[in-house]
């Protein structure tokens, strides 16, 4: 992780005009939602911009966004099209309108406030990956049944099968590009030491340096000594320095490479940072390492 963030940022600084080629840093992929259209799509891309409402990412690759991107198209009927559409009625439309799988904004099948209602559905789906509408089939399904409307409660269980299994498609490590927070845990340098490296919008931040060698237990719990030092060290302004999207590459290929060193603890509010797993991972951190550090000194 270290080594991989100082080598972008003197890279970047020293070669500025081809830095991306010298490092060998594929952007990743997001699936976005158009927002300047008055009816919105689906979008996979790898330079989210103002166009686009929300890009979540970064997918693993383009592949598995496109898995992602198919299955959220089977749920709603949001066009699949890449044209500018100017509906008319006598508009030839797709084997999707036919399919009932569009609601065929293009031959004015609905009006602009209807489509934009199925859209608000879907951005409601990414934003939860579908929690909050399995949670509301859920419920629907156990009323059905409740009333004897057993059809309908077969409907609406293979409804929840299939947003359940598009659900399934995406990483739990997946979240707004603009909104994307979290600390990457890693063992440090000296004997007991250990490094988070926040991000905060998309941004990697200053590391925080944390010595345990001589830390008492009795004086102060590690829980509260991790959240006081991470609330001081995040409480100004977030670090904006660089691009979005190519620290989101860094932490892509440092989170789905085989060669992982360390542990990544999402969050959308500080106060959500899991600190008992946190606290856990640190401990087997920095007890391996000392273990590590033993073996060498003895060998």
């Amino acid at each position: 992780m270290e080594v991989s963030l100082l080598t972008y940022w003197i890279t970047r600084e020293h070669f500025a005009a081809d830095y991306l080629k010298r490092l060998r840093l594929r952007l990743p992929w997001f699936l976005a939602l158009t927002s300047r259209d008055p009816f919105p799509r689906l979008e996979i891309v790898n330079r989210p911009t103002r166009r686009h409402s929300a890009a979540y990412g970064p997918f693993l690759s383009r592949e598995s966004a496109q898995r992602y991107e198919q299955e959220l198209s089977g749920l709603f009927q949001v066009r699949r099209c890449t044209e500018t559409l100017i509906p008319v009625p006598t508009h030839p439309g797709c084997i999707y309108g036919e399919m009932n799988q569009c609601l065929r904004p293009c031959q004015c099948a609905v009006s602009q406030d209807e489509y934009a209602a199925e859209v608000a559905r879907l951005g409601e789906f990414l934003a939860t990956n579908g929690k909050t509408a399995s949670a509301a089939l859920a419920t629907a399904r156990e009323r059905a049944s409740a009333e004897l409307a057993f059809e309908q409660a077969a409907q609406l269980h293979k409804r929840m099968e299939k947003v359940t299994a598009a659900g399934a498609c995406r990483d739990s490590v997946i979240a707004p590009h603009t909104a994307f927070n979290g600390v990457a845990l890693t063992s440090g340098v000296a004997d007991g030491e250990c490094r988070l490296w926040p991000m905060l919008q998309g941004y990697w931040q200053m590391p925080v340096i944390m010595q345990f060698s001589t830390f008492e237990p009795g004086a102060r719990s590690l829980d509260r000594e991790l959240r006081e030092t991470l609330a001081h060290s995040l409480a100004s302004a977030p670090l904006e320095t660089g691009d979005r999207v190519e620290h989101l590459a860094l932490f892509s290929r440092w989170y789905y490479s085989s060669w992982r060193d360390g542990h990544w603890f999402p969050f959308h509010k500080l106060e959500d940072l899991n600190y008992r797993r946190l606290v856990r991972e640190i401990s087997n951190l920095t007890r391996s390492n000392s273990a590590s550090n033993s073996v060498s000194k003895t060998c």
